[in-house]
């Protein structure tokens, strides 16, 4: 018997679909019920059809907890979207805890710490104050203690993730704002079609959205400010380009003594000493040596007291999946690598 048991939440879109498909690596982990409620009885195959000859059953209409007690370690992943996923964890969080079973929440509905924050950003979503209180901010090259002793992890945002690990390094060091000027591939919006991921707009064409006003810009500051011990400021665009994954953020930062490029390579180095997954280059890092896999590949450049922090990513797996499968890993007791080291798809 496999030492994971784990059950998904909001089966059919992108997240659960990347969850489903990573965890087919995965030595220690074993699906045991792939819920959604509008598919129930549907074969998973169906709405993932990558996934023909992995997986032969069917949505289920809830938990499957038997099946789920039947292994040491008991995990539910909510795949379900902002507004919904935090009401059904504050439903089941306390026959979770009961039972052992620990969650991740890919959503933004428990990300943010403070309410009015929350409330700004995701009306949508009910406070769930109490709720709130148990959950741990999960991205491991940041608090991976904390996310080893956590019941509720938040999985943190695509975008978000991308920025906080460029800034991480040399947020201490900061003075004035850091700009993040942040790439995004299409898949980051989900399965559902709307105007600006259709595909005659998104091809050969590139646009900037909700400019100092998106969800992950306080989600950004509150982990950097964790960091560093108090917020910085920052301006944060995110904008859309003509590609179905990655993300490539460009973080501008003026710090208070100068660097060479060499020195502060070195220091990213140093901070991501313990973080398998952060990957430092000698030259700006490219989205096709990260596409298909976990890693976050980081470059910088630096001329005296200005800094260019570039970070890429897969924004279906560091930034999402493969993340939640670290936080999973290490809620575990495994090595946080596991199922997850293999190298990117270059070419994609």
């Amino acid at each position: 018997m496999k030492q994971l048991g784990v059950a998904i939440l909001g089966g059919t879109g992108y997240g659960a679909g990347e969850i489903l498909r990573l965890l087919t690596h995965h030595p220690e982990a074993e699906i045991v019920s792939v819920v959604s409620s509008g598919s129930a009885g549907r074969t998973i195959s169906e709405a993932h059809p990558h996934l023909r000859g992995f997986y032969h059953g069917s949505f289920a209409e809830a938990v499957g907890w038997d099946r789920l007690s039947d292994h040491p370690h008991r995990v539910i992943i909510s795949a379900q979207p902002n507004g919904v996923s935090g009401k059904q964890i504050a439903e089941l969080a306390s026959v979770c805890r009961e039972r052992g079973v620990k969650i991740i929440d890919l959503s933004g509905d428990l990300r943010l710490t403070h309410p009015e924050t929350h409330r700004l950003h995701y009306p949508d979503s009910p406070l769930q104050e109490a709720l709130r209180e148990q959950v741990v901010y999960g991205l491991p090259e940041v608090v991976r203690e904390e996310v080893r002793k956590a019941h509720i992890v938040a999985n943190p945002g695509c975008l978000a993730t991308a920025c906080i690990l460029a800034a991480a390094p040399f947020v201490s060091d900061v003075t004035g704002r850091i700009v993040f000027d942040a790439k995004t591939g299409s898949s980051g919006a989900g399965r559902s079609p709307r105007e600006t991921t259709h595909h005659p707009v998104r091809h050969s064409n590139f646009f900037a959205y909700k400019p100092l006003e998106h969800q992950h810009e306080p989600e950004i500051l509150q982990a950097l400010g964790r960091v560093a011990g108090s917020a910085p400021e920052c301006v944060f665009v995110p904008q859309s380009m003509a590609v179905s994954r990655g993300i490539y953020v460009t973080a501008h930062l003026t710090v208070r003594s100068s660097w060479t490029t060499q020195s502060a390579t070195q220091r990213v180095s140093e901070f991501y000493a313990d973080s398998p997954f952060v990957r430092v280059c000698q030259r700006p890092p490219e989205l096709q040596n990260v596409v298909g896999s976990n890693f976050c590949d980081i470059g910088v450049a630096a001329r005296n007291r200005d800094l260019v922090v570039m970070a890429a990513l897969d924004n279906l797996i560091k930034g999402m999946c493969g993340t939640a499968i670290q936080n999973m890993n290490l809620m575990c007791g495994l090595p946080e690598t596991t199922g997850l080291w293999y190298p990117a798809w270059r070419p994609v």
